[in-house]
């Protein structure tokens, strides 16, 4: 009796010990060994956002709120929020006030925050900003998405 008892124990745990190895071997191969899943295009190319309309604001030179004199030069583009800002933003009132405002901004930069690239970035954040705070908003969006520099240079 002992001697069924353990043959019969043996075999049970021989029948879970290979039940256990299949199911391991299943899942390193499958995990391992399997060709990958298919990945969607659509998931590997990144969206680009189009560039809305641009406006070229022109060149400005102007000098800089240090003790010392420096000088900045920077032509500027606007990207703009629709084509609907163009025909409002066309008008030479509204060029004028969208000049003035960027040369206040330059006249308050300091040589040292704008010399690289982190400074101008921080520029172009505040032209937007400055340049959205006094434009209309159009269909309910600010006018500017984005500030570009065509030229940079400071002295």
């Amino acid at each position: 009796m002992a001697l069924a008892k353990n043959t019969i124990m043996m075999v049970v745990i021989g029948v879970v010990v290979l039940i256990v190895g299949i199911g391991g071997g299943v899942f390193v191969g499958l995990k391992y060994f399997s060709p990958p899943a298919e990945i969607k295009e659509e998931e590997t190319e990144p969206q680009i956002p189009t560039p809305g309309p641009m406006l070229e604001l022109g060149q400005f030179v102007s000098t800089m709120a240090d003790p010392e004199t420096h000088v900045v030069r920077v032509k500027v583009t606007v990207e703009l929020s629709g084509p609907n800002v163009v025909m409002q933003l066309a008008d030479p009132g509204w060029l004028v006030l969208m000049k003035d405002e960027i040369l206040k901004t330059l006249k308050d930069q300091r040589y040292d925050n704008v010399r690289y690239a982190e400074g101008m970035e921080k520029l172009k954040q505040d032209l937007k900003s400055r340049l959205n705070t006094i434009l209309p908003r159009v269909d309910g969006n600010a006018s500017v998405n984005r500030v570009l520099f065509d030229e940079f240079m400071t002295q």
